[in-house]
């Protein structure tokens, strides 16, 4: 399933660049609800006029299980001449998550009992809805707002980071 997003957010990329210039960056946020943890993060938006595909990955680590959120989301632009420009969007998140058998057992599905012998992976498909606020300039930092839904799993976050690029 890695291979197949790794595929896609790599297809989107080239076609998107040749559509136009794109921007890329970091962040570092906060997830609530089910994480209650920090994160680390990386982006990119490929601006196709007002709309924008923005592929992101997000990851923590609580408890011994590394949690990651890939992310290819369709966006609706809204710039502002001279201002702070906004979007909003939404799109397929896939959630992985790593040794969960180790301690963690908050992150597997509620109830489940793992033995030694079963894999220690949750790979699991959802979505997500954001929005955000960005300013200009050469570095252009930007504030973002997430809600991740997974089956039963859900984690809404903010975070702030640095845009580089176009």
């Amino acid at each position: 399933m890695i291979r197949k997003m790794s595929t896609l957010l790599i297809s989107l990329t080239f076609l998107a660049v040749g559509a136009s210039a794109f921007d890329f960056g970091g962040h570092i946020g906060y997830y609530d609800n089910d994480v209650k943890k920090g994160y680390l993060g990386v982006d990119a938006m490929f601006p196709i006029g007002m709309f924008a595909i923005a592929p992101n990955i997000d990851y923590t680590k609580s408890h011994g299980a590394g949690l990651w959120w890939g992310a290819a989301d369709l966006l609706l632009r809204f710039p502002q001449r001279g201002g702070p420009s906004f979007w909003v969007g939404a799109g397929p998140t896939y959630y992985y998550v790593t040794n969960y058998s180790e301690g963690s057992s908050g992150y597997s599905r509620p109830g489940l009992v793992v033995s030694a012998q079963e894999e220690s992976t949750i790979k699991e498909w959802g979505w997500d809805v954001n929005g955000g606020i960005g300013f200009g300039g050469t570095l252009r930092p930007y504030i973002t707002a997430r809600y991740n839904k997974i089956k039963e799993y859900k984690a809404g976050g903010v975070a702030v980071g640095i845009r580089f690029g176009h």
